[in-house]
C-alpha cells in the first residue's frame, strides 16, 4: 500500500517583505489544492525567517514575523542563526514560547542542559492518511560564539541528532524528516553518517538553490535558495508494509516568486501593520548635531560610546563595516542610526597589551589591512571593508610613517602592561577582521542583551544638545 505526502518547503527569508506576501499566496493555494485532493502535507520553514537587521523586523521585536508564519500555517520549523544570533536571550526565549509554529532544535541548549525556552528538540505529526512524520531540528553552532555571546551549551551534533531520530522512532514515528539549518555542504557531510535513520533533510543557511532534490547515502535532500524567491515541493510516495514505511519514489521542484505573482491580503495587511510600528519607532530623535558628522566623526564617536560604556581604559571601532556614512546636522533619529549601522555586532570587553595596541595603530595606516572585505558573522553587508581604526583613550603622533608619543588617557603607553579595551566583537579575532594584532586577547566580557548599534544610540540620547566629543 502506497500512500503519498507533500512537503512544502521554504527557508532563509531574511525580511524579504516584498516577496514574502506573495510566497505566502502561493503556499496557500497550493494547501487549498492539495486539501481538495485529498492528499496530505507538510509546510516546512529552515529558519532565518526573521533579521533583525531588517527595521521592520526590529522595531517590532520580530513579533511582525511570528504572526506572518501563523498566518501562512506552518507545521514547524527550524532555528537558524538569524533567530539566534540578533536577539538576546531573553528575546529568544520569548520568541521561541509565543510562536504558534513550534521552534525544533536538538543541538543547542540553555547552560544547564534543558531546551531553550520553548524551542522542541522533536515534534511527531501525524497527517492526513494516517502516516506520522518525525520532525527535528539542527542548527549550525558558529563554534563556540553561542555558549559566549548567550551562554546557551552546545551539543555534539552527530550525537544529538541519533537521540532525537532514537526518540522519535520510539514515539511511532514511520517518516523521519530533518530540518538543517547548517547548509548544504554540511548537509551532504551528515547525510553519510546519518543513512538509514533519516529520509530526508530539508535544508538552509547557505541559500542553495536546488532545483529538483539530490540524494546522499539514501537520505533525500532540498533546500528553496533564499529571500523567498522560492517555494520547494518535494512529493514523497511512501510504501507501507506489516508497519513498515520506506520511500519508494520521490520527486522535487522549485516554484519561483516573482514581483508579478499574486499577493496574499492578509500577510500584506499584517506586514502595512508592522511598517507602521517601525515608522513611529524609527522616527525617535536621540540627539541633535550643529554641524555635519563626517563618516571619521561618526566611527570616533562610536569608539568613545563603547568606552564610555564598559568604562575602559580604551575604546575602538572599526570603520566600514560599523556604520557606512556620516550624518548630517540636525535631528539625528533612531532610524538615521539604523539605516547606517546595519552589522549586528555585539559590545565586548577585552584586554590588550600596550604594544598590541601599537600595532592596531600602525595596521590602521596600512591600505591592505583596512581594505580587506569581511564576510563573518554578524556583517551586514556581507563584503564591505574592515576600514580603519578609531581610537578613544589614546593619543599619538605620526609622521612619514613613524608612530610615537603614543599614550593612554594622558599617559605614556607601557608594551608590556595589560589594558582593559572596549569594543566590537569583530576585534575578538584576527581571520574576522584581519588586523593580526589582535591574537593573543582575552574576552573578558561579552554584552548579551545590546549591540554596538544600541550603546552608540544610548551614547547620543546622553548628548541630546549636540555636545557629543570626538575627542581622542
Amino acid at each position: 500500500m502506497n500512500k503519498t505526502i507533500t512537503i512544502l518547503h521554504t527557508n532563509d527569508l531574511h525580511g524579504n517583505y516584498d516577496l514574502v506576501i506573495r510566497q505566502a499566496a502561493y503556499i496557500k493555494k497550493r494547501v487549498r489544492e492539495l486539501k481538495a485532493q485529498g492528499e496530505s502535507y507538510l509546510l516546512l520553514d529552515g529558519g532565518d525567517h526573521m533579521d533583525m537587521s531588517i527595521n521592520e523586523c526590529l522595531a517590532t521585536n520580530g513579533l511582525m514575523h511570528l504572526e506572518m508564519l501563523a498566518d501562512v500555517g506552518y507545521h514547524a520549523m527550524s532555528v537558524g542563526n538569524n533567530e539566534l544570533l540578533r536577539s538576546t536571550p531573553a528575546l529568544i526565549r520569548k520568541h521561541s514560547r509565543e510562536s504558534g509554529v513550534p521552534w525544533l532544535l536538538s543541538n543547542l541548549v540553555e547552560g544547564d542542559g534543558t531546551p531553550i525556552g520553548g524551542m522542541k528538540e522533536t515534534l511527531l505529526v501525524t497527517v492526513d492518511n494516517g502516516v506520522k512524520v518525525g520532525l527535528f531540528g539542527a542548527t549550525d553552532q558558529f563554534g563556540d560564539l553561542y555558549e559566549n555571546k548567550h551562554g546557551f551549551r552546545n551539543l555534539e551534533t552527530l550525537t544529538a541528532i541519533k537521540k532525537s531520530v532514537s526518540d522519535l522512532k520510539a514515539q511511532g514515528a514511520d517518516v523521519i524528516v530533518f530540518l538543517s539549518h547548517l547548509g548544504y555542504g554540511a548537509d551532504v557531510e551528515m547525510a553519510k553518517e546519518i543513512s538509514g535513520m533519516v529520509d530526508v533533510i530539508v535544508g538552509a543557511h547557505s541559500h542553495t538553490v536546488l532545483q529538483s532534490p539530490v540524494v546522499e547515502s539514501g537520505v533525500v535532500i532540498v533546500q528553496a535558495g533564499s529571500h523567498g524567491q522560492f517555494v520547494g515541493e518535494l512529493q514523497l510516495d511512501v510504501h507501507t508494509e506489516k508497519g513498515l514505511y520506506t520511500i519508494e519514489s520521490f520527486e522535487g521542484k522549485l516554484v519561483e516568486i516573482t514581483l508579478e505573482s499574486e499577493i496574499d491580503a492578509s500577510m500584506e495587511a499584517i506586514l502595512e501593520k508592522g511598517r507602521e510600528e517601525t515608522n513611529e519607532f524609527l522616527s525617535e530623535v536621540l540627539f541633535t548635531t550643529r554641524e555635519d558628522l563626517s563618516h571619521a566623526d561618526v566611527i570616533q564617536l562610536m569608539a568613545v560610546a563603547v568606552r564610555n560604556y564598559w568604562q575602559s581604559e580604551v575604546g575602538i571601532m572599526y570603520g566600514g563595516a560599523a556604520v557606512d556614512q556620516g550624518l548630517e546636522a540636525g535631528d539625528v533619529t533612531k532610524g538615521d542610526v539604523y539605516n547606517r549601522c546595519k552589522s549586528m555586532h555585539s559590545p565586548v570587553l577585552m584586554e590588550l597589551k600596550g604594544e598590541q595596541i601599537v600595532r592596531l595603530i600602525e595596521d590602521s595606516f596600512n591600505g591592505e589591512i583596512t581594505s580587506k572585505q569581511v564576510y563573518g558573522n554578524g556583517f551586514r553587508p556581507h563584503g564591505i571593508p574592515i576600514g580603519a581604526l578609531a581610537f578613544s583613550g589614546v593619543t599619538w603622533s605620526h609622521h612619514d610613517g613613524i608612530l610615537s608619543d603614543v599614550k593612554v588617557n594622558g599617559e605614556s603607553l607601557v608594551k608590556e602592561k595589560v589594558y582593559k579595551v572596549g569594543t566590537g566583537s569583530p576585534l575578538l579575532y584576527e581571520e574576522v577582521c584581519g588586523y593580526a594584532a589582535v591574537k593573543g586577547n582575552k574576552l573578558i566580557e561579552v554584552e548579551k542583551s545590546q549591540m554596538i548599534k544600541d550603546v552608540f544610540m544610548g551614547y547620543l540620547r546622553l548628548n541630546r544638545s549636540g555636545n557629543v566629543t570626538l575627542s581622542k
